[in-house]
């Protein structure tokens, strides 16, 4: 078998466990298709679910746990979450994007959480600057070791990432950034 197309079983697969949670989830809500689509229509400006990108699909998914539904969202690889149609984009791109889910999932300010701004900046940096091959590789990898000397840690999920934590995760992150200018 091709590399071309393992990738392609590797997407169509993804693709097959994401329609399940998205309608699992939808039936979970008693969302009606009509409604689902709607919600798809904001991220992508079509009405269209099966439209979307691989990523795209990840964000309806979130959006739907936002509202309620309890459903595993299967993880995206780094080489689908940018399409070749998107190119790299740089963090003029992706800051203002990711702020917004933030924003979207919690609308309200969390007192002793990490802001939605500092969130959306980490994980920006993570996705343009940050590769890592070690065990536990990864955002969630990374930020369970960044905090797990400090109190109140480790946290392995920007969801849950404090303030005390923000500056031993986002440190690294700049430096990296730092390098590659």
């Amino acid at each position: 078998m091709t590399t071309q197309a393992a990738n392609n079983d590797a997407a169509k697969s993804l693709y097959e466990k994401q329609n399940r949670a998205i309608h699992k989830a939808r039936q979970a809500l008693c969302m009606s298709l009509n409604d689902c689509r709607e919600l798809a229509r904001s991220i992508s400006g079509e009405p269209s679910i099966s439209g979307l990108s691989l990523k795209q699909r990840w964000q309806l998914i979130e959006m739907l746990k936002v509202k309620g539904a309890s459903v595993f969202n299967p993880r995206v690889p780094d080489e689908h979450f940018f399409s070749e149609t998107e190119g790299q984009k740089g963090p003029g791109d992706v800051y203002p994007e990711r702020l917004a889910f933030w924003n979207e999932r919690f609308p309200r300010r969390r007192p002793g959480y990490a802001s939605n701004k500092q969130i959306a900046w980490i994980e920006t940096l993570w996705m343009l600057d940050f590769k890592d091959d070690r065990p536990g590789s990864g955002l969630r990898g990374f930020i369970f070791r960044q905090t797990r000397s400090i109190e109140g840690g480790p946290v392995s999920d920007l969801t849950f990432l404090k303030e005390e934590h923000v500056e031993a995760v986002m440190a690294p992150l700049l430096k990296r950034a730092k390098s590659k200018i």
